[in-house]
């Protein structure tokens, strides 16, 4: 069992994830524990808890942030209120990250999603799924990841090499899966991407993409006042 991150529930108790088996699956625990109040000891766990499969996060992510946004729609005075989180990254687990929320939201989505469809190629890099490559297409592309479907399911967390023509540009990249269906529709299995590793040319072409729709988007200049402009 390992501590994935925390999140302040009360001046008492936090909410800790932990990365667990259960029959030999992958599962996330949420489980509350009571700060000690003696210095350096270690918090104690509750009797508090819910275990979901790994493969179940990107619905009960989807879940949850729906429930915000009705909050968010039905009650009017309901904000988050962006306590403090310390994360375990999958690939640091020694090392803590405290991260402070400025001025809104901070998750994968603050970059804008461009809705493009287009061709994509994807080599598995870790594990048994090494090698083989599978294709499909891309449903959205950022700066900052990607959501695609293809054939073959990844694992999660497992490092994938991308290549797809974006904004007249090839682009090739790696990028770690951070989000995997567990039931395929049509087919494919729909997987969110997060880029870990660009070269100077697959950026420039993410923000050539971005930067295109920045323009389609851009309002036009209001025209000039009467008097400003110059008599023929």
């Amino acid at each position: 069992m390992k501590k994935m991150g925390r999140v302040s529930r009360n001046q008492s108790e936090d909410v800790c994830a932990l990365l667990r088996e259960v029959e030999g699956a992958p599962h996330v625990e949420l489980r509350v524990y009571r700060r000690s109040h003696r210095s350096g000891e270690e918090s104690l766990p509750g009797t508090e808890a819910i275990t979901v499969p790994v493969e179940m996060l990107p619905d009960l992510i989807r879940m949850l942030e729906h429930t915000q946004e009705q909050l968010v729609q039905g009650r009017g005075a309901y904000q988050p209120s962006g306590p403090e989180a310390i994360t375990i990254h999958a690939d640091d687990a020694a090392t803590l990250h405290t991260f402070q929320p400025s001025g809104g939201r901070r998750d994968s989505r603050q970059q804008c999603r461009v809705p493009v469809v287009v061709p994509i190629g994807c080599r598995p890099l870790d594990g048994e799924e090494s090698g083989k490559a599978v294709t499909g297409e891309t449903e959205n592309v950022s700066t900052g990841g990607a959501q695609i479907w293809v054939s073959e399911r990844f694992s999660l967390f497992s490092r994938v090499e991308v290549f797809m023509r974006i904004a007249g540009e090839n682009f090739q990249g790696r990028a770690q899966v951070v989000g995997a269906e567990a039931h395929p529709e049509g087919g494919r299995y729909r997987h969110s991407l997060k880029w870990v590793g660009l070269n100077a040319e697959a950026t420039a072409a993410l923000s050539k993409l971005a930067g295109s729709v920045a323009h389609l988007h851009r309002p036009p200049h209001p025209p000039l006042p009467a008097d400003s402009r110059r008599a023929d």
